[in-house]
């Protein structure tokens, strides 16, 4: 155990402990990739879950599929949470007010505490009615509830995971969310099929499943509390003075509420798209379907990117460091521009052959072509929309972010998106270039709203 905890601070003595100097390049990229990494393994956890879990049957899949679905709607709140924490912790820190850091990162996890008692209290009552509402059958309701109950049991590790690692990245350390990710993801690996197969242990099957995730995050939050409150980190949780700090939870808040609004818009409006997509036939909605898994993996390096730019930016607003926080969010932003500039050449030469390695459906095939020929045009506006949102999110600005992005998801694509596919001969193409113009006017709006500068005042009180 000391030989373990031993390693762990030699890895945290790697840290960079101030990111208001030296080189913007050479901060991003520390920031960024670690990022990239762990929500690479963020995202595969739930493939490794449905790998094993499809040795069950189909019956299994969809219970695990459905029930992760409706896990998956308290996203947005631990996500606009994660963003204030982020923008709190890190101006903070750039203004070397340790006592004001550490409060903010104690009043996150007292958030984040109470919401996950409240979520696993609901999840219990309501789990069979949940998966009714969405349709499931009660051969898959049953099998469902026994993984979505453990789930919710588990919300508390997926709170703290989550804010944990939003905590740590405020303070510019993003090494270790990274491992702990990793850790998690490689001891759900090993205890998946122990637990669904019953290996040296009681034969659990979706259950095991749902019962390796928990104890794998649990773990993993074992690690990020250790850090939080032996103090191993640029912030510390002191037991002592973990009391309910009304005004810090709500400046936490009134950033977070509106980034979980914006996530919120989308969520809703993927379901929207959806169901217009969906007059068009079964191939449309695969091809629709890849399409959108594909565009989720190439956002990941603007996610990091966009997480990288908000610690700098909210640390050298604290700092003081107006044009700093300016270059760093735009240098991460052009840096996802190229990126995406040269994902969008290769999708839009080699479409055809990107759709048929998931399926060679000639419709799902051509339809898929469509889509990403249209909108691979248009992929260098996602930069300005999504690294320069999270920038803002930096600096405490949120609330004129989650209006342009209702502005451009239900005022601009539902509206023109129905229209251009209903009522002209574009059909089913008309959707996509209601993505494609969404994107644009988003991007636009987004930066410019950025170059006026407001978000400067920052949130913390000097």
């Amino acid at each position: 155990m000391s030989a373990a905890i031993n390693g762990l601070k030699k890895i945290l003595a790697l840290r960079r402990n101030n990111l208001t100097e030296g080189s913007i390049f050479s901060n991003l990229i520390y920031l960024a990739f670690p990022l990239m990494i762990g929500a690479l393994f963020n995202s595969t956890q739930g493939l490794i879950d449905m790998f094993w879990v499809g040795r069950l049957g189909s019956v299994a899949i969809a219970a695990v599929a459905i029930s992760t679905a409706i896990i998956m709607t308290i996203i947005p709140l631990i996500f606009g949470i994660a963003t204030g924490t982020i923008s709190l912790v890190s101006q903070n820190i750039g203004a070397k007010r340790q006592i004001e850091a550490d409060n903010v990162a104690a009043q996150s996890m007292i958030i984040s505490i109470f919401a996950s008692i409240i979520f696993t209290i609901l999840g219990f009552i309501f789990a069979e009615d949940l998966l009714r509402i969405l349709g499931a059958e009660e051969q898959v309701v049953s099998i469902g509830a026994q993984y979505l109950k453990i789930m919710f049991l588990g919300g508390v590790t997926m709170f703290i995971l989550f804010l944990g690692s939003a905590i740590l990245q405020g303070t510019g350390d993003v090494i270790l969310p990274m491992l702990v990710m990793v850790l998690a993801n490689f001891l759900n690996l090993i205890l998946d099929p122990i637990f669904i197969f019953g290996i040296g242990v009681p034969r659990m099957e979706t259950a095991g499943a749902a019962w390796a995730t928990v104890i794998s995050q649990a773990i993993s939050c074992v690690v990020i509390l250790y850090v939080l409150f032996k103090g191993h980190s640029h912030v510390r949780i002191r037991l002592n003075e973990f009391s309910f700090k009304p005004k810090i939870i709500w400046e936490i808040l009134a950033i977070g509420i509106p980034s979980s609004i914006q996530l919120f818009f989308r969520n809703i409006m993927g379901l929207v798209l959806m169901g217009i997509v969906s007059a068009f036939g079964t191939f449309a909605i695969a091809a629709y379907g890849i399409g959108m898994r594909l565009q989720m993996v190439n956002l990941m390096p603007a996610f990091a990117l966009g997480t990288a730019a908000a610690t700098l930016v909210g640390q050298n607003l604290g700092a003081g460091k107006i044009k700093q926080a300016r270059q760093s969010a735009l240098l991460a932003t052009w840096i996802d521009l190229g990126i995406m500039l040269i994902v969008g050449i290769l999708f839009f030469i080699y479409a055809p052959n990107i759709v048929a390695l998931f399926d060679k459906t000639p419709q799902v095939v051509a339809i898929g072509t469509d889509y990403f020929r249209i909108t691979t045009l248009f992929y260098s506006f996602i930069a300005f929309g999504v690294v320069l949102n999270r920038a803002l999110g930096g600096a405490g600005d949120t609330f004129v972010p989650m209006v342009i992005t209702f502005i451009s998801l239900w005022i601009i694509l539902i509206p023109l998106a129905i229209y251009l596919s209903r009522y002209t001969s574009l059909g089913l193409d008309g959707v996509w270039w209601a993505i494609s113009v969404s994107s644009v006017i988003n991007g636009l709006l987004v930066l410019f709203w950025f170059l006026t500068g407001n978000w400067k005042k920052g949130r913390i009180k000097k």
